[in-house]
């Protein structure tokens, strides 16, 4: 059998990204992933500057529309945290939002950043889009809880 060699050096909650997987990821999805990145780096660092995407390989390999749209859903991210995070927890059966794997809740972050950010993309394709993204960044458990939550709060 012959085996992929992963490239990668990144990591989310301790496990590798696999190259495999996020070659499915580009256009619009590149620019969610950077800012579910760039997301994920401030909940763990604690530095929540907009500007830290810029670094990033995802942001850097989406085009100048692609960044506008990421710099927008992540700056509404960033100064939205507590209301969107109050809003997370309103769907979820666990009431502590540190409970939430930070993939998870990156992803989350991102999904209702951009429904509420004034872009006009469906609500449905944000969600898919959120779990497609839940299934290449997250644990086995990561889509269908993603998917659960988000579907809940459009109803």
């Amino acid at each position: 059998m012959h085996e992929v060699q992963d490239k990668l050096n990144n990591t989310v909650d301790g496990e590798f990204i696999s190259e495999e997987k996020t070659q499915s990821i580009f256009g619009t999805t590149m620019a969610r992933a950077s800012v579910v990145q760039s997301l994920f780096e401030s909940e763990v660092s604690k530095d929540y500057k907009s500007s830290n995407i810029e670094k990033l390989s995802f942001f850097k390999k989406s085009n100048k529309s692609k960044q506008k749209i990421a710099k927008k859903i992540l700056s509404y991210a960033l100064e939205n945290k507590n209301s969107i995070d109050e809003s997370i927890i309103r769907y979820t059966n666990d009431k502590s939002i540190e409970r939430i794997p930070k993939t998870d809740l990156s992803i989350l972050r991102m999904a209702i950043s951009e429904i509420s950010c004034g872009l006009e993309t469906p609500v449905g394709v944000i969600v898919n889009e959120s779990v497609k993204l839940g299934d290449v960044f997250g644990s086995d458990t990561s889509k269908n809880f993603i998917n659960g939550v988000l579907s809940s709060m459009v109803r």
